[in-house]
């Protein structure tokens, strides 16, 4: 018995570390520790949703039980098997799909054994050790699936639903208690409606993109940066304001957010590291003091572009629709290296021990984020089906003990785990 387990236990891990190196050292093929269907139908494939969290030990993704209506479930998986802990999908209309979007990782917010989740004008809290629901409700505005929290308070912001049935959009921000699901509207920008009427978007009054709660000594900060209607058609207007929800009051209000432009549109959550924050307008990386809203360095890339994330506490990586990844100084907003020719699915990048994981061209792709060496080059088994390729997501776990992390990624008919390098 005992031979038999040793067999047995190094077999399995021949297995898990089997891979294929073309003449450059490059990775091609590797096999994954576990991958499971995540579609009931493979005449229907979906590539689900942009990013998945971590939680309870577990993974959360979705699992499509009737595709062609785009019915979907939560799904938590074991991380060490990928079988589902529990499954859920109490959701109040009959063929809802539930989305995950990509704002980096705040489409829900986890307090203890409890999990938020928002779509439209619709909240979802979820017990995340018995998979059940522990409250759900319609609320009175339509809200984007972003929200943030500061212990059993969280954040979110939405169009009052009176405004938005009339085609108005006008967003405030709105704060709710986990525990109960009570909410209530505690404030909106200070929106100036000067070209309200102007363009094709004649009822849009302003836009949230992002707000950022944070505390400041006894006190709760909100960080907010928002979009208007500028003076000619499809130009927008933005600006970045900090208000203080203790004192009530703003410590400054419609900073000019955009650089050079202001035709274009803001593009994601905002970024936060130590006293600094950035935003994409477009094609402009921007970089301001978020404490007092003054600008540090603005970076103009050649077209509209997106945040990958920052590493080390310094590098960070840009991704712009020319298919150009980039990677600079976040103090300086300096170029550190340059690689053209790099598709990304418009998905955030995942970095452990040196070593960046991203999608592009429908593969996973690894590279040692300072020399850019090409490590893997992985397409996946069922590349060259409709939506057969990595897309969507790339996420991973750092190893213990002095074991190797896990990488996570999916396709339209499966989501896999992998060894990671390192």
């Amino acid at each position: 018995m005992v031979t038999l387990l040793g067999v047995t236990m190094t077999s399995c891990k021949e297995n898990i570390s089997f891979e294929k190196v073309d003449e450059n050292g490059v990775v091609f093929q590797k096999k994954s520790i576990w991958k499971v269907e995540n579609i009931s139908d493979f005449n229907r494939p979906r590539v689900g949703p942009s990013f998945v969290h971590f939680i309870n030990n577990g993974l959360l993704d979705t699992y499509y039980t009737n595709p062609s209506t785009l019915e979907n479930e939560f799904r938590l998986l074991n991380l060490d098997t990928g079988k589902p802990i529990w499954r859920w999908r109490d959701v109040i209309r009959p063929n809802e799909e539930i989305m995950l979007l990509n704002y980096q990782g705040h489409e829900v917010y986890q307090y203890q054994n409890l999990l938020l989740y928002q779509y439209g004008p619709r909240n979802y809290c979820i017990n995340i050790e018995t998979g059940k629901t522990a409250w759900k409700k319609t609320t009175d505005y339509s809200g984007v699936g972003l929200c943030y929290g500061l212990g059993t308070y969280y954040f979110t912001f939405g169009t009052p639903m009176a405004l938005y049935d009339k085609g108005i959009w006008e967003q405030s921000i709105y704060r709710g208690d986990i525990l109960t699901g009570k909410e209530e509207k505690i404030l909106m920008p200070n929106y100036s409606r000067k070209y309200v009427g102007v363009g094709i978007t004649q009822f849009h009054v302003g836009s949230i993109n992002d707000i950022r709660p944070i505390v400041e000594g006894k006190d709760t900060l909100l960080l907010i940066t928002y979009t208007e209607l500028g003076p000619q058609r499809h130009e927008y207007e933005a600006f970045l304001s900090l208000y203080n929800l203790s004192q009530q009051r703003w410590l400054y209000d419609r900073k000019p957010l955009w650089g050079e432009r202001k035709i274009g549109v803001l593009n994601g959550a905002v970024r936060l590291r130590g006293d600094k924050m950035y935003t994409i307008t477009s094609n402009e990386v921007v970089c301001h003091h978020w404490r007092t809203g003054e600008r540090v360095w603005i970076k103009v890339l050649p077209s509209f572009a997106e945040i990958q994330g920052i590493f080390e506490n310094r590098y960070m990586v840009l991704y712009d629709s020319m298919s150009t990844l980039y990677c600079v100084d976040a103090d300086t907003g300096e170029q550190i290296w340059k690689l053209d020719n790099e598709t990304l699915s418009y998905t955030s990048s995942y970095y452990a021990e040196g070593i960046l994981y991203y999608l592009s061209k429908g593969r996973l792709r690894a590279r040692d984020l300072k020399t850019t060496k090409l490590l893997w080059d992985i397409p996946s088994d069922t590349d060259g089906k409709l939506d057969g390729h990595f897309g969507v997501f790339v996420t991973g776990l750092s190893g213990k003990d002095g074991e190797k992390g896990r990488i996570f990624t999916r396709t339209g008919y499966h989501t896999y785990c992998f060894e990671a390098i390192k």
